[in-house]
Parts: structure tokens; C-alpha cells; sequence
């Protein structure tokens, strides 16, 4: 406001009607876009293990731990890093991994993964392809994150489904940026030695090193620039969709429009992933909580 001399909201909202170039500026710089690979990893452990569980996979598979290498996180406090590299005991060369025994794992898991459209279209293979929506996506790395994971699972299982994944955001510099899917060592910081390996190649800089994401899985992810508050340019319904640390930006009345687009944008039996400050409460019949510490909701009807 100060730059274009503006000095009420009001001038400023009519300053940018009548300069369309302004909102790009705006937006540019409002925008928060604060986001790195596998974001709350243990969000995406449980994504992987859902579709695991979905396959019904018979025979135990190389699961690998999503947790962070603890080489990147920043010591804070001993006893957090502690805590890390006790979690990464089955550390090998910096990758950790073990077998799955998914027999087992399936034994100790709620009924509601049946209930999925995620079961129901890999288990019928006439049905459409799994179909995933990132919400906004800001610079790519959420739908890359899935990418990988998906990637991962494919390599090893022969019968794995087809699947498309999408991502958008209002911020046209975002989008860009996720498309050229080049980024630092922020982005990555969430990232386990094991998908660092396998999906970044990595140059020194004078600043520290620069990362840059596997070009065959980035031809798995669609990006597109909207404005979701408006709708969704894709008339798709999708399995899962991944919209955290949005809803705490809306006011009552703008969560429960933009609410009633994504449950029209689900599959009944789809997911919805909030973020970890997020939740429904107790307003929308439409939606089950179907896990309490990830924030996932079923679409019930």
C-alpha cells in the first residue's frame, strides 16, 4: 500500500481492479508458499502404507523408513537428536530400511480402508486410474513427494495401478518454479537418504548445494495455476486429496464454500488430508474422520 500510495484497503482492492499487473505483484509477494519434500513425513508414511494396504500385498515388500536422515536436521537440542538416530537404527550408509511384514500390519489396521475408492479402483482393474490433487502445492514438492512414494511401490509391485497426480496454486512463480522442479537445501531437509539416492541429482553451489528432481518422475505430476476459492479448472474426481494449511486462512463462510468444492471434487470413498493445525470439527456429515493423528477424512456420502 505504501508503494503505490494507497492508504486504506479500499483504494488498495480498487487499485488493483484497475491495474490487472498488481495482482501478480501481490500475490508474489503475499503469497506464503512455505513447503518442503515430505512435509510431516510421517503424513506420507501413512499415505504409503494405505496403498500397500489397499493391494492387499500378500508377500512382505522393502519398506523403507520415511524418516529424515538426521545428517540434515539442525541440532536443536541432544536429545531430539537422539531421538532421531535411535529412529534410524537400522541405518545402513545413511538409508534405512526393513521388511514389512504387511500380513501382520494389516492385522492392526481400521476396517476403513476397504471403504476406500483408492480399494475399490485397485482391486477392479475396469476402473478408472487413482487419481491425486495437491492443494495449493506452492513450488511442486508436495506432489513430488507422492510421486516418489508411488514411484517406489511401483518398482516393486508388477501389478501397481495406473495414476495421475495433479497440483495448483494461485501463484503463477510457484507454479513456474515446480515445473523447472530445481530447489535447495531447505526443500529437502525432510528427505530420507534412500529417495535423495534415487529421485535428486546434486551440484555444490558457493551456497550450498542445489537439487535437482528426477526428470522421469517429474512427467508423472500436472501443474496448473487457479484460483481454488473459484473452483477447480479439472473436472475430475479425485482418490485422494491433499489440502493442508489452507482451511486456517479462511473465514467461516469462505471454508465452508471452498469445503463443499472439494467434497464435489471427491470420489465418494476419497480422501481428504488436512494439515496438522487443521481439523472439521464435527460440521460436515459428509466427511469421517478416519485418523485423528494425520488428519484424514473419508467422504462417507
Amino acid at each position: 500500500m505504501i508503494r503505490v500510495d494507497c492508504n486504506t484497503l479500499e483504494a488498495y482492492y480498487s487499485y488493483i481492479n484497475s491495474n490487472p499487473i498488481e495482482l501478480d505483484i501481490f500475490l508474489a509477494r503475499f503469497s506464503i508458499n512455505y513447503t518442503y519434500f515430505f512435509r510431516n513425513w510421517d503424513v506420507f508414511e501413512r499415505l504409503n502404507n494405505i496403498i500397500i494396504e489397499c493391494l492387499n500385498y500378500k508377500n512382505n515388500i522393502l519398506f523403507y523408513d520415511f524418516k529424515p536422515d538426521p545428517s540434515k536436521i539442525k541440532e536443536k537440542k541432544k536429545k531430539k537428536q537422539k531421538n532421531v538416530e535411535k529412529v534410524n537404527k537400522y541405518s545402513n550408509n545413511g538409508v534405512s530400511s526393513k521388511r514389512l511384514d504387511t500380513n501382520s500390519y494389516l492385522l492392526q489396521n481400521k476396517d476403513y480402508v476397504k471403504e476406500t475408492s483408492l480399494y475399490k479402483k485397485i482391486n477392479n482393474p475396469k476402473l478408472n486410474s487413482i487419481k491425486i490433487w495437491s492443494c495449493p502445492c506452492a513450488t511442486g514438492e508436495e506432489p513430488y513427494t507422492i510421486a516418489m512414494i508411488l514411484n517406489n511401490l511401483e518398482k516393486q509391485i508388477k501389478s501397481f495401478p495406473q495414476y495421475k497426480i495433479v497440483g495448483s496454486d494461485i501463484d503463477k512463480d510457484a507454479i513456474d518454479k515446480a515445473n523447472v522442479a530445481i530447489y535447495n537445501e531447505d526443500s529437502v531437509k525432510e528427505v530420507s537418504k534412500y529417495f535423495e539416492n534415487r529421485y535428486f541429482s546434486k551440484k555444490r553451489e558457493h551456497f550450498g548445494n542445489t537439487y535437482f528432481f528426477n526428470e522421469d518422475i517429474k512427467r508423472n505430476v500436472d501443474f496448473f495455476c487457479e484460483d481454488v476459492t473459484k473452483g477447480h479448472k479439472n473436472r475430475w474426481k479425485y482418490d485422494i486429496i491433499l489440502c493442508r494449511y489452507l482451511l486456517i486462512y479462511f473465514n467461516q463462510e469462505n471454508r465452508d464454500d471452498f469445503l463443499k468444492m472439494l467434497e464435489r471434487h471427491l470420489e465418494l470413498g476419497g480422501l481428504l488430508i488436512l494439515g496438522k493445525t487443521e481439523t472439521l470439527f464435527n460440521n460436515y456429515d459428509n466427511f469421517k474422520l478416519v485418523d485423528a493423528r494425520n488428519h484424514i477424512y473419508i467422504k462417507i456420502k
